[in-house]
């Protein structure tokens, strides 16, 4: 009998466990490559969301000082100011363990949202929640931002056999996945934006607090360095999302193992301008 109560003990740690945030402990965290702290991050802003009870995934909305946040426990996404936190609107979640969302622009203007226990993308429009398609990632999908230049939804992916994966998807669920050795540990939040002419591609993960960037020309991905925002008492790394308005990104994180704040961060060597940036999305 103790013989097989080791065996089922070395077979539950073995296979990890997920926790609320979507943490897999059976993915190590890994070193940080050696080119870390090739980039500048500056942190300009710090703020509470005061009615989330977790800040996963995050998205913006072009036009507006709104910042989305995914409250996975309360089956929310909440809609809150830039700066402030102040509540603005909630969209309910089709279920608990959501993580990444993102929204296509502009008609018809609908949500995607991932679930880390179910291998489902739930698409909402018009008041509905549907499955859109199949997740190419899995249950093993996380931070997502969409390009509106082709409609793809970018993801970021990690499993227990240590590979890390960027996805582009399109929205009949097609795919194509990018290979990102150079991020240690389970990756978490994504966030797209204008990078030398190309796309540049910012991803976290869970247990460090540094920024790895990617630059992708349409065809390949090349790893361009990552960068520390020097938060003290950092405990986890979770969502990222790009403004075009304000050509500054916002990123969720937890201090001290208890308390959640956003910070607005200014990538110093963003080569695109926030005009031309905004000239280019009004032509996607």
């Amino acid at each position: 009998m103790k013989y097989l109560v080791f065996l089922l003990a070395f077979a539950v740690a073995a296979m990890g466990w997920v926790d609320e945030y979507g943490r897999d402990s059976s993915i190590p965290d890994g070193t940080l490559p050696s080119c870390n702290d090739a980039i500048t991050l500056n942190i300009i802003d710090t703020f509470h969301a005061s009615s989330a009870g977790q800040m996963l995934g995050l998205d913006t909305q072009q036009g507006c000082n709104q910042l989305v946040v995914m409250d996975s426990n309360a089956e929310l996404m909440r809609g809150v100011e830039m700066g402030t936190g102040n509540p603005v609107w909630t969209y309910p979640t089709p279920r608990t363990n959501t993580f990444g969302c993102c929204h296509d622009w502009p008609v018809t203007y609908g949500w995607y949202v991932n679930c880390f226990v179910d291998s489902e993308m739930y698409y909402y429009s018009s008041g509905t929640w549907n499955v859109a398609f199949t997740n190419p990632a899995g249950d093993n999908g996380r931070g997502m931002d969409f390009q509106n230049d082709g409609n793809y939804i970018w993801e970021t992916y990690s499993s227990g056999n240590k590979r890390n994966r960027i996805y582009r998807i399109d929205e009949t669920g097609a795919y194509n996945f990018y290979s990102v050795p150079d991020v240690p540990g389970q990756m978490s939040g994504l966030t797209i934006f204008p990078y030398n002419n190309n796309l540049g591609i910012f991803v976290t993960s869970y247990h460090w607090q540094e920024w790895f960037l990617y630059e992708f020309d349409g065809s390949s991905m090349t790893y361009k360095g990552s960068g520390n925002p020097g938060v003290s008492g950092f405990s986890f790394s979770f969502g990222l999302a790009y403004h075009p308005d304000t050509d500054t990104f916002f990123w969720s994180y937890m201090v001290y193992d208890t308390f959640w704040w956003i910070a607005e961060v200014e990538f110093i060597n963003t080569s695109l301008e926030q005009s031309t940036w905004g000239s280019i999305k009004t032509q996607f």
